[in-house]
């Protein structure tokens, strides 16, 4: 079997970190965007999830409601995904693609294809930013926001979240396939992916599926970096 000693050295999880710490930046900055309160507040989930998962103009308009909330909310979710775009895209994709690459020699197949998952994620997120920004400007100047203009993002938003959830697992097998001593934090990735995946019906456990992958993978970054000859 594979150990991490037969992956391709520091200089991917020294990029993985350094991308891990521009992700935590980037959520820190995104939660301290002011004025991300939401009109109605009958909806634990954070404002930009529920203006990411919305449906249909009525749910549209019962977020945003009316001014002053609907402009502030308009801005607070255009404040968010400016950093997105910026940051939390690029950096997201990144950890994945060096956590992929550093387990490359493991399984090479396996680590192409959470790459590729990554990369198509990351794609999704930022068309997803391109019709929440059309979206907001038109909260903002009054105007309709038509069943047609929030349909695709039915799409990008689920393929963007199923594909973070299965790169996920896919890291979770190649740490695992790395040595039996990364069997229970691959174990951890897996189950947070598919945590992830039922958040794709209960939007509520996406964050903590997810994130709970990308934090068990930041420890594995930091133990390659620290001991790389570890496995």
């Amino acid at each position: 079997m594979a150990t991490m000693q037969s992956s391709t050295g520091r200089l991917p999880w020294i990029l993985c970190l350094i991308a891990g710490a521009v992700m935590l930046w980037a959520m820190s900055a995104m939660s301290a965007v002011p004025g991300q309160e939401v009109c109605d507040t009958g909806n634990s989930l954070r404002a930009i999830l529920r203006f990411e998962w919305v449906n249909n103009p009525a749910e549209l308009a019962s977020l945003f409601g009316q001014n002053p909330c609907r402009t502030t909310l308009a801005n607070a979710m255009d404040g968010v995904n400016q950093i997105d775009v910026a940051a939390y895209i690029p950096a997201f994709t990144l950890f994945q693609l060096t956590a992929a690459w550093g387990l490359i020699r493991v399984n090479r197949r396996l680590a192409l294809f959470a790459m590729a998952c990554a990369v198509i994620a990351g794609v999704c997120d930022l068309a997803e930013d391109r019709i929440l920004f059309a979206m907001a400007e038109a909260l903002r100047s009054g105007d309709p926001v038509a069943q047609t203009a929030i349909d695709p993002l039915w799409w990008f938003v689920r393929v963007k979240f199923g594909l973070l959830a299965v790169a996920a697992i896919a890291l979770g097998r190649l740490v695992q396939a790395a040595g039996r001593g990364w069997w229970i934090a691959g174990g951890l990735m897996i189950v947070g992916g598919l945590v992830g995946l039922a958040g794709l019906i209960m939007p509520s456990l996406l964050a903590a599926g997810i994130g709970i992958a990308w934090v068990v993978l930041l420890v594995v970054a930091i133990l390659r970096v620290w001991r790389p000859g570890a496995g």
